[in-house]
């Protein structure tokens, strides 16, 4: 018979022994899921005992890979033959436990799923939401305000994951701080995040270059062109596409005592000045550095340029505005 899947092969195994109504012999099982050997009568007996071998090292190694991975697959001898052994799966053995989360851990699930809602994945996010809030202990709702919103740059998200896995370009219009919003089209190689930013990485099809896309930048909708399948993305991307391109700097950062790990390990310790430590950041947004700066929460603030250091007031200021209303 055809060769199948080894995963495949499992999976028909569980089903079999979790439907069986009491137990399978390892004959039964040979004969009956797929992806076993069965016995062919026709073969001579060097030929037949050699497809035994093969089948008894793969059973075991299968019975041993499902067990490691949660599995429990039980034996069940007869009562009178001891050595009458069969195997089955109890389908109670392997229900999971209650889930039981806390109010605020609901509701960051909860914000992992509006952050996919109105997207290609927001059907799926909500189903699994409801399935989880649904065996959960009633308690007290809390409320996550501003959390989590659907947004273009969400959309676009979930747009270009799908494109790249179809190896298919896309065409979006671009913010750039240099050339203002243009048209692009490009080949989504891969989708990353640094410094808590998303950004696209691929092919520009019409500067023929790699480019590095934030994906915040993106405005309007992500569109489809060309066939599935239409480019090979590269195995290992060049080391200056994994920093991001955009207007390189420095930031002076004033951070507190024990505040700030991830602007000091990228950047420099200059001095301090009272309880705060001054470290030099170099950057490629200075919005990145913003938003670290803002999520710090007051243990952080911007010393020079004083461009983005009023941006981060500016943005600060308008964060409470919101919160008070």
């Amino acid at each position: 018979m055809a060769a199948i899947d080894p995963a495949e092969r499992l999976l028909n195994l569980v089903i079999a022994l979790t439907h069986t109504r009491v137990r399978m012999l390892r004959s039964e099982i040979r004969a009956t899921v797929q992806g076993y050997d069965p016995v062919d009568p026709s073969m001579s007996e060097e030929e037949s005992k050699k497809r035994d071998a093969a089948f008894e090292r793969m059973f075991e190694r299968d019975k041993d890979d499902l067990r490691r991975w949660g599995v429990p697959i039980r034996t069940v001898t007869d009562a009178a033959h001891g050595d009458d052994i069969g195997y089955k799966i109890h389908s109670s053995d392997a229900i999971m436990p209650a889930i039981d989360l806390t109010p605020a851990e609901l509701a960051v699930i909860g914000v992992a799923a509006e952050y996919w809602q109105g997207a290609v994945l927001g059907a799926d996010a909500r189903q699994g939401l409801v399935k989880v809030a649904s065996q959960v202990t009633h308690h007290a709702s809390v409320d996550l305000p501003f959390a989590a919103r659907t947004t273009a740059a969400q959309d676009a998200t979930a747009a270009l994951i799908e494109a790249a896995h179809d190896r298919q370009a896309v065409r979006f219009e671009y913010a750039s701080a240099t050339s203002g919003t243009t048209q692009r089209t490009v080949e989504p190689w891969r989708l990353m995040i640094r410094g808590g930013t998303e950004y696209l990485v691929g092919r520009d099809r019409d500067r023929d270059a790699p480019r590095t896309f934030r994906i915040g930048r993106i405005h309007g909708a992500v569109k489809k062109v060309g066939s599935p399948g239409s480019f090979e993305p590269p195995e290992v991307l060049p080391d200056t596409m994994l920093t991001g391109p955009g207007d390189p700097g420095t930031a002076l950062v004033a951070l507190r005592a024990e505040a700030g790990h991830a602007l000091r390990s990228r950047g420099e310790f200059v001095s301090s000045d009272g309880d705060w430590d001054l470290v030099r950041v170099p950057f490629h947004h200075p919005d990145a550095v913003r938003d670290e700066v803002l999520a710090l929460a007051g243990a952080a603030r911007v010393v020079e340029p004083p461009e983005l250091a009023a941006s981060v007031l500016e943005h600060a200021r308008a964060a409470l505005k919101v919160t008070h209303g």
